[in-house]
């Protein structure tokens, strides 16, 4: 089964090698850059796992996770921060998560697996 991967991130240089880095086998990524375009996205097609940078123009990461939230409770959803937010997103539920930027290979898709496999 393909897991389907929607990462969001303004930054192009960081959307590119972050997608590159999600992309393996048995995944598919749509990286995107702003919030905006993500929920539309999200709203006419499933997703298994929202990857999603807090800040950025107009609607923040945090609202993104709250909208798809809303469509489809319990999607696994990964808030990427330069700092810690983990008391910001623990009334969103158990299936949000947050990641430290820059962040490695490996704790990206430790914390993949972890939420896929709940």
């Amino acid at each position: 089964m393909t897991l389907r991967i929607l990462y969001v991130e303004d930054n192009p240089l960081v959307r590119e090698v972050t997608s590159e880095l999600l992309a393996q086998e048995q995944r598919q990524v749509v990286a995107l850059a702003t919030a905006e375009e993500a929920l539309d996205e999200f709203k006419v097609k499933p997703f298994d796992v929202v990857i999603t940078d807090v800040s950025l123009p107009v609607m923040s990461g945090l609202d993104l996770a709250r909208n798809i939230l809303m469509l489809k409770p319990g999607v696994p959803i990964i808030i990427a921060s330069g700092y810690a937010l983990t008391s910001m997103v623990q009334n969103l539920g158990p299936n949000v998560r947050t990641i430290v930027k820059p962040f490695e290979a490996d704790q990206i898709d430790s914390l993949i697996t972890a939420l896929c496999a709940a």
